[in-house]
C-alpha cells in the first residue's frame, strides 16, 4: 500500500525518548464541539458557520458550502488552534511539524517508539486511509479517563465524535498497541511542564515558610 502517512512514518527515526506533553484546555475545547455535533452532520444547515469556523482556521476563507469536501484535518487544526501549524490535509500539517524550526510540535513514529510513548491530552495521532496516496485522517486525544485515551475526530460518519479508544495504563502507556495510527504529534512542555514547575516552585515556599517557623 502507498500512501503518505506511511512514507513519513518510515522516515521518522527512532528516539531514545519521547518528551511529556499537553496541550492546555484541549478536554474543554473539544467537548465543546462535540455538544455542538451531538445529533447533528454536516449536511445539517445549523452547522454551517462551525464548519465554516474550521475551515477559516486553516486559511480556507472562501470555502463555498460544500459539505462534501473532507474536513478532519480542519478540525483538528481548529480545536488545537494556537501555536499547531494547521492545515486542510493531514499529511501537510505533519510536514510542516517536521519541516518548520519554529513551532512548538514534535513527530514521532509510533511503530518505532511505542515502548516510550505516553498518551496525553492534545496529543494528535494520524493513520493512513484506504484510496489514493493522499489519503489519510487524524485524531485528537480527547481525554484519558477509566484506563483508555479517548480520541475524537471530525468527519468521521459525517459529524464529530469519539472514534476510537486506545487502553492505557496509569501513566498513558498503550497495553494493547496503536492499531493503524502510526504518527504522533506532541508539543513538548507545553502543561506538564508548567504543573511541575509550580509544583516545585510551592515545594520551595512551603520548605521557606517551615524553616522560617523552626528558626523566626
Amino acid at each position: 500500500m502507498s500512501n503518505a502517512i506511511i512514507d513519513i512514518e518510515r522516515g521518522l527515526p527512532e528516539v531514545d525518548a519521547i518528551p511529556d506533553s499537553f496541550v492546555s484546555g484541549i478536554t474543554g475545547r473539544i467537548s465543546d464541539q462535540l455538544e455542538a455535533w451531538s445529533g447533528r452532520n454536516e449536511k445539517d444547515p445549523s452547522m454551517l458557520d462551525t464548519l465554516r469556523a474550521y475551515w477559516d482556521s486553516v486559511g480556507w476563507t472562501n470555502w463555498g458550502g460544500n459539505t462534501d469536501i473532507p474536513w478532519s484535518a480542519a478540525f483538528v487544526s481548529y480545536v488545537l488552534g494556537g501555536d499547531f501549524p494547521g492545515d486542510a490535509a493531514h499529511r501537510k500539517y505533519i510536514q510542516r511539524v517536521i519541516d518548520e524550526d519554529d513551532n512548538e510540535w514534535q513527530a514521532f513514529s509510533v511503530p518505532k517508539n511505542l515502548d516510550k510513548l505516553k498518551l496525553r491530552p492534545g496529543d494528535v495521532l494520524v493513520k493512513p486511509r484506504s484510496g489514493g496516496w493522499g489519503n489519510s485522517h487524524g485524531a485528537v486525544v480527547y481525554r484519558i479517563r477509566d484506563g483508555v485515551a479517548e480520541l475524537a475526530g471530525g468527519n468521521v460518519s459525517n459529524t464529530a465524535k469519539v472514534e476510537d479508544e486506545i487502553p492505557v495504563d496509569s501513566e498513558g502507556r498503550p497495553t494493547e498497541g496503536m492499531g493503524p495510527w502510526l504518527v504522533v504529534l506532541k508539543r513538548p512542555g507545553s502543561g506538564f511542564s508548567l504543573l511541575k514547575s509550580a509544583g516545585a516552585a510551592l515545594a520551595m515556599l512551603l520548605a521557606y515558610l517551615g524553616l522560617r517557623g523552626v528558626n523566626g
